[in-house]
């Protein structure tokens, strides 16, 4: 294990520790346009220049993305040789390209901005005419190329040969009009082409669905999780006006690395939509008519309490939190007295990198909270067997079997983000809240645990869905706590598999839940 010595501070790293990785682990950072350390290194940028002290080179400086550790070297990051090489290599960089700054829609996150004004020379002594390359080119429908402001770092090239598995992407021509390309005049067709954005450390490769929509500057970011199937990917809700205006990946090495798929990247627009759920419905004359939730709640509770508890059965979304999962079971369980419990299962395309083919992103906290797939569903409200059903969170709009048999139930409760066609069809509707709105935490096909921050308000008048059930509870006399971090505390006690777990530690997805889970008693 070689120890060498960076900016003065000495460290002893693994054979194979290149040196940019070994500053990393001092908290130094080397600026870096090629190098990512999810792929393979290329030492085509050249920006990570470092002076190499010890041993003597020929030429003080070389790139650190490169460059093995040594036993006994001494690399210094912040010398004036270092400055010197890093000022030229950004010369270089700029020679032919375009002044799109206040038009660019990296501009707020644009490392070559950023790496100009820090590194740069002062002023430019290039006169001739610049180059000039491919504009505004749909690589696909979501990504747009701008060849001009590529710096051929081949992040993207490297990204689709290497971690997807195919060569989609590739470099043609050459000299100072070589330019990334679309192989054999094709387009990026694979399920992660999206990443090749957030891969971009200029305005080369921009999402189609983001362009021109908000200065990043202007965007709130919460970390959050991906909600659109069982790999509960890390992420960062953007948001501004009150609306999600993009996701992007959230480094996470136990779940998704540095990546996401594009499915679950776009799976926001629904949370804008204009059917959201901002008010309480009762069902009055064969008409929806507004009233307050908490009369709603009442109205809820009523029917659910009428109703013998051998005839009611209660649908848990597995889009649910944990928390929000745990409260829902207990109110059916404790005070309905429910003769069943279940969850709707989804089922999509998977593959073997991140994406799922469970498309209920907590399906594995719900098993483990007690709360199994719903079966036969229909057929028992067919048979009389069932006669009121609760839905917490889910709909079933295109399902025709269990849509037809929603006429032979004497009531439906409904609770949920949006008027779906099924709660269009309840005696009850309690608004509830996105994803994007909420704060709880989910488990992932794996068992591990992430979080959930709220990046909006609800809408209108509608309610944290933790609200809404500890407002039924209350009906009861049942007190529960109002916070996600208090209701968590109450389910770790209850179910084995979050015993060991703080909720504080769950905002990286650091934690994995216990193998051997025991759900207690009530």
């Amino acid at each position: 294990m070689p120890t060498l010595t960076i900016d003065g501070r000495e460290i002893t790293v693994d054979p194979g520790t290149t040196v940019i990785q070994a500053a990393e682990e001092l908290g130094i950072y080397i600026p870096r346009y090629c190098w990512h350390p999810g792929l393979k290194i290329a030492g085509n940028c050249r920006i990570c220049q470092v002076e190499v002290v010890n041993p003597k080179l020929k030429f003080p400086c070389t790139i650190a993305c490169n460059l093995m550790c040594g036993d006994g070297m001494v690399i210094e990051t912040d010398s004036d040789e270092a400055k010197k090489a890093r000022a030229d290599v950004m010369e270089f960089l700029l020679i032919n390209h375009p002044l799109d700054c206040p038009i660019c829609d990296q501009a707020g996150e644009c490392t070559l901005q950023e790496f100009s004004y820090e590194y740069g020379h002062d002023k430019s002594r290039f006169t001739e005419e610049k180059v000039h390359k491919s504009k505004r080119v749909q690589f696909s429908d979501q990504v747009s190329f701008d060849g001009e402001r590529c710096i051929l770092c081949t992040r993207c090239v490297r990204f689709c040969r290497d971690v997807v598995g195919n060569e989609e992407l590739c470099l043609v021509e050459r000299g100072d009009h070589e330019e990334i390309a679309v192989a054999n005049g094709g387009g990026l067709t694979n399920p992660y082409s999206m990443n090749v954005i957030d891969l971009c450390p200029v305005g080369a490769l921009t999402s189609s669905d983001f362009r021109f929509k908000s200065r990043v500057w202007f965007l709130e970011e919460t970390p959050s999780a991906c909600t659109s199937c069982a790999r509960n990917c890390a992420v960062d809700i953007g948001t501004r006006w009150d609306k999600v205006m993009r996701l992007k990946p959230r480094e996470n090495e136990h779940v998704n690395k540095w990546w996401m798929c594009d499915e679950g990247r776009l799976n926001y627009h629904y949370v804008n939509a204009a059917d959201r759920l901002g008010y309480a419905y009762v069902q009055q004359g064969g008409k929806l008519v507004r009233t307050s939730v908490d009369d709603a709640v009442a109205m809820a509770h009523e029917l659910i309490g009428k109703l013998p508890a051998e005839k009611l059965y209660g649908l848990i979304s597995a889009r649910l939190t944990n928390e929000e999962i745990f409260l829902a079971k207990r109110y059916l369980d404790q005070v309905a007295g429910a003769a069943g419990v279940g969850f709707l299962p989804r089922i999509g395309e998977g593959d073997d990198f991140l994406i799922s083919a469970d498309r209920n992103p907590n399906a594995r906290g719900a098993g483990l909270i007690g709360v199994s797939a719903a079966k036969g569903l229909a057929a028992d409200i067919k048979a009389g067997k069932v006669k009121g059903l609760v839905i917490f969170g889910d709909s079933f709009d295109h399902d025709e079997e269990l849509m037809g048999a929603l006429a032979d139930l004497d009531f439906l409760v409904v609770m949920d983000y949006r008027l779906s066609e099924t709660a269009k069809q309840a005696d009850v509707i309690l608004p509830g809240v996105t994803f994007a709105e909420k704060e709880g935490s989910i488990t992932n096909i794996d068992g591990w645990v992430s979080k959930l921050n709220p990046a909006l308000p609800p809408p209108a008048e509608a309610r944290r869905n933790l609200d809404l059930l500890a407002g039924l509870l209350g009906r009861a006399g049942q007190d529960v706590p109002d916070t996600a971090e208090g209701v968590f505390r109450l389910l770790a006690e209850t179910v084995s598999a979050f015993t060991d777990i703080s909720y504080g530690e769950i905002f990286a997805a650091s934690r994995q839940v216990a193998t051997d889970a025991v759900v207690k008693a009530d």
